[in-house]
């Protein structure tokens, strides 16, 4: 019914144009699309698919989107966004295999004495940081993780904590993604650290 009401409303706009100055976009396309497009084989009038009218706002958003060029894709940007994409699927395919990166306080004390090349960051907030932390431990507050990364040094393993053992994990995906680092979340942080009988320093 609504339909019939705008074509009427098109033919007499059409009919007496001096009877009605004001032109409605919504009847104009309307009419573009029904009344004057080519009629088909049978005869009748070929209207056009919502799907891919210019009335339908999400087909707009759709095709502008699709019509714009990427040019993106020549410049060095994209091979960096391809490699992280590639890490990163390399990270989430090894997390289970690794034990999600998690390594408890007796297990990095066993690895350390083994192996010196750890250097132990501390992601929680500065203040939290003077307050007490690890001895040797770097601070790194998460947020500024990927501005600092070059406070972390080169060739080592990270052994990284904070408050609560998933904000490490971000940390540690971050280093492992974007770094390439061999990085791990040293579980329980502080607590876990004084609880083993290891000291910490304000």
């Amino acid at each position: 019914m609504a339909l019939a009401c705008l074509l009427v409303q098109a033919c007499s706009a059409e009919d007496s144009p001096s009877a009605n100055t004001y032109s409605d976009p919504a009847v104009n396309e309307l009419k573009n699309q029904v009344l004057t497009e080519q009629k088909t084989t049978s005869g009748s009038y070929k209207g056009q698919p919502w799907a891919t009218s210019s009335l339908n706002d999400s087909y707009k958003k759709v095709t502008s989107v699709a019509a714009t060029p990427v040019q993106a894709a020549a410049t060095a940007n994209t091979a960096t966004s391809a490699n992280s994409l590639v890490e990163a699927d390399s990270f989430l395919k090894d997390a289970a295999a690794s034990g999600f990166y998690l390594m408890s306080v007796s297990d990095f004390l066993a690895k350390a004495q083994a192996d010196p090349a750890w250097v132990i960051v501390d992601i929680r907030a500065a203040g939290q940081y003077a307050q007490g932390h690890i001895q040797g431990a770097v601070s790194v507050p998460l947020e500024s993780l990927v501005s600092q990364m070059g406070m972390i040094a080169p060739g080592k393993k990270v052994a990284v904590y904070g408050d609560l053992d998933a904000s490490a994990a971000f940390a540690v995906e971050a280093l492992r993604v974007f770094a390439d680092r061999d990085a791990y979340v040293l579980q329980g942080g502080v607590s876990a650290w004084q609880a083993a009988g290891m000291p910490v320093v304000a």
